[in-house]
């Protein structure tokens, strides 16, 4: 005998299935999502964005894979692989809970894989190759800032979406004892990035080799200097932040910030995960000759009002030695620091994001 909870999950899964299927009944699957085509183009999967399931794919893997020893270098289940593949090109609906992050990385590498003329495209590859051989580090990320911003917009989300997830990876190596360096991530995942270093016969030959070897250094280089101001651009980073919740924290004063490391070279950006619900902070805009930069950002200016993420406020300790910025913020128009604290306890006992302030951030 079914309890009367059973029954009203059976009677709301029922009425879903109705309005979703509404005007086509004969449908199989009704509710369904964007398709993820393998072996499209990135401009035909991608028509207005990053498609929802493959956007899931790189933000489990966001959240999971620092704490995963070897992913992207261990390889997933093989009929795991096929049904998730099937799924997302279907649009069907996939319990991604079901799925190992082993299995989900190597779905995702076989989709870069299989993007004809790979996602930077064959030109893009060839000058990608010129730039590592440059000797100056600053030179070589002003060369990959012009040539990412140069591809289109959706490219470059999913490459600021793949590459913070390899930095944030590479990041916890150490401390999770995940064996998933920098350097070792650019192993795994240089073949899918890289249509030019993979062999067309089945015996790679010597130039095949050397060509895998500049193009891990690549990855290496983009990975390690995934927070310099000037390889991904800020545009780029913001919607990072806003959608993955992490904050590329460098200076305790900053919610998000970017500069160089000490020795130039060196991965100069620490990311931090959202432990509890996210407030929604407003940095104003800068004057004419800060806009363009991520320079230094006043601490006064960090409480203003409400647009950028800020996490976790007092377990993360963003706002160390910022106390003079919570006691001068004291408008009317204005949120101070305990407000702001106000807000995320009771965001947190709610587990709704519907009680925060709805801002679009441009």
């Amino acid at each position: 005998m079914t309890t009367w909870a059973e029954r009203m999950h059976r009677r709301a899964a029922t009425f879903s299935n109705v309005v979703t299927s509404c005007g086509q009944p004969n449908v199989p699957y009704p509710r369904r999502l964007e398709k993820v085509k393998f072996g499209a183009p990135l401009d035909e999967v991608c028509k207005n964005d990053i498609p929802g399931p493959l956007l899931v794919l790189i933000l489990k893997l966001n959240k999971e894979a620092p704490v995963k020893k070897d992913v992207f270098r261990a390889p997933g289940h093989q009929g795991n692989m096929k049904k998730l593949v099937h799924f997302l090109q279907a649009g069907r609906l996939v319990n991604m809970d079901k799925y190992s992050v082993y299995t989900i990385a190597s779905v995702l590498k076989k989709f870069l894989r299989k993007i004809p003329g790979g996602i930077f495209g064959r030109t893009n590859e060839q000058q990608l190759f010129t730039i590592v051989q440059m000797e100056s580090v600053e030179q070589q990320r002003d060369e990959i800032h012009q040539l990412i911003t140069s591809l289109p917009l959706y490219t470059q989300r999913l490459l600021v979406l793949l590459f913070g997830t390899f930095q944030v990876i590479a990041t916890n190596a150490n401390r999770f004892a995940t064996g998933m360096t920098s350097e070792a991530l650019g192993v795994s995942v240089a073949p899918s990035f890289f249509q030019s270093c993979v062999s067309d016969g089945k015996t790679a030959k010597m130039e095949d080799v050397l060509r895998f070897k500049v193009a891990t250094k690549i990855m290496k280089l983009m990975i390690d200097n995934f927070g310099a101001c000037n390889l991904f651009g800020r545009s780029n980073y913001e919607f990072y932040a806003r959608i993955t919740g992490r904050i590329l924290k460098v200076e305790d004063d900053w919610i998000f910030s970017f500069r160089y490391p000490p020795d130039m070279s060196a991965s100069m950006s620490h990311q931090e995960e959202s432990q509890s619900t996210p407030a929604l902070l407003h940095l104003p805009d800068l004057d004419n000759g800060a806009s363009s930069s991520l320079g230094i950002i006043p601490e006064n200016n960090l409480l203003e009002s409400c647009t950028r993420l800020s996490i976790s406020l007092e377990e993360n300790g963003l706002f160390k030695g910022s106390s003079r910025s919570s006691s001068s913020s004291t408008s009317g128009n204005h949120m101070t620091l305990d407000e702001l604290r106000a807000v995320n306890r009771y965001a947190e006992s709610t587990k709704s994001l519907s009680y925060l302030p709805q801002v679009v951030l441009g």
